[in-house]
């Protein structure tokens, strides 16, 4: 060391111990720092891998198909139709996409196993392709498809399975009885269709149309509540199979209230014997739904107290139900009498009304 200016020899040696320390403690603390770099870097890469390596494939196969495989669109409504063509559709490996001399061809598979190609059509710019029209024959129809390459033809897709069914479902009636007259407010229309149809029913004349609909059990039957309305009641059945065949079929019935009905009124109901009095009877008829009951035949008889019967001449009631016959009394002598009435119609024979007479 320089004299003179220069910085002491202890001094010095303990700057430069510190300048040590220092060094190595940036030493360390930059490896740190460095190593939790490269670890993060690590794991980031490690990360984006495991995202990548856990990416489905363009197109997805069912579980156990080959990923070269075509797929087919399942149908819709289970396969059941009543056209007899249809186009099918479906979606090839994303792999095969925009490939020169890439096609999908489709086969039918008979019942003995042998297949049949129905339709070939090319490998597009999408994943997606469609057939043109492929007849349908009577019964189900399996289709399969398989990626044809200027090489080879790859393995079957799974199978659809398309079932034409153009026969209408059957549809009878057991219960009630057409023309049927009944008195409750709703009847249980019971009766039997195909397996698996739909059958709807509907009364015009109930308020809301009365409109309901079940499906047809394994046994074929059916049995459905509709409401009624006094009187008519058109109830009308659809049965619709499950490719959309439709049968129909229509019972009628009416309700009433149970029974015709037909009332008389006498006035005076109470006269003084020795008087001469006229008596004005009245009959009301109602049909069985409570509608008045026109056009019905009336016969008036009449028996006070000391004179014999006096019948009317044949009556009929008018638009109301509704008809008069009077009578006039003389000669009576005190006591209990009757009068009553004969009301007939197409519709039937209520029960004759009577009403009582007392001279005083």
């Amino acid at each position: 060391m320089r004299k003179g200016g220069a910085i002491p020899a202890p001094l010095g040696i303990g700057a430069v111990v510190v300048f040590v320390v220092l060094g190595v403690a940036m030493l360390i603390v930059g490896g740190n720092l460095l190593v939790g770099l490269v670890g993060h870097l690590a794991s980031a890469f490690d990360s984006a891998v495991s995202h990548v390596s856990s990416m489905p494939p363009a197109t997805i196969a069912p579980s156990g198909v080959a990923l070269d495989t075509p797929v087919l669109d399942v149908p819709e409504n289970g396969g059941y139709t009543n056209q007899p063509i249809t186009s099918l559709s479906g979606s090839v490996p994303g792999a095969a996409v925009g490939k020169n001399g890439y096609k999908v061809r489709v086969y039918v598979i008979a019942k003995d196993g042998t297949r049949s190609q129905v339709a070939e059509v090319d490998v597009g710019s999408t994943t997606h392709f469609a057939t043109p029209a492929i007849n349908l024959v009577e019964g189900p129809n399996v289709f399969v498809a398989a990626l044809v390459t200027p090489s080879s033809e790859g393995q079957p897709s799974p199978e659809v399975v398309y079932t034409l069914d153009t026969k209408v479902p059957q549809l009878t009636i057991s219960s009630p009885a057409d023309n049927s007259l009944l008195t409750k407010s709703s009847v249980v229309v019971s009766g039997k269709s195909d397996p698996g149809s739909t059958v709807t029913m509907r009364n015009d004349q109930s308020p809301g149309s009365g409109l309901s609909s079940k499906l047809v059990g394994q046994d074929g039957r059916f049995a459905i509540t509709v409401a009624l309305v006094v009187g008519s009641n058109t109830i009308e059945l659809t049965a619709t199979d499950e490719a959309g065949n439709t049968t129909t079929a229509q019972r009628t019935v009416r309700r009433s209230y149970g029974q015709m009905a037909a009332t008389l009124s006498v006035t005076p109901s109470k006269f003084k014997a020795a008087s001469t009095t006229t008596l004005k009877l009245t009959v009301h008829a109602t049909a069985e739904d409570g509608s008045p009951l026109a056009g019905a035949k009336v016969v008036f008889s009449v028996s006070v107290y000391g004179l014999g019967p006096l019948v009317s001449d044949e009556m009929t009631t008018d638009a109301k139900g509704s008809v008069t016959w009077q009578v006039t009394i003389s000669g009576a002598t005190p006591g209990i009498g009757t009068a009553t009435a004969l009301v007939t119609s197409s519709a039937g024979k209520p029960a004759p009304p009577y009403a009582t007479i007392t001279t005083t």
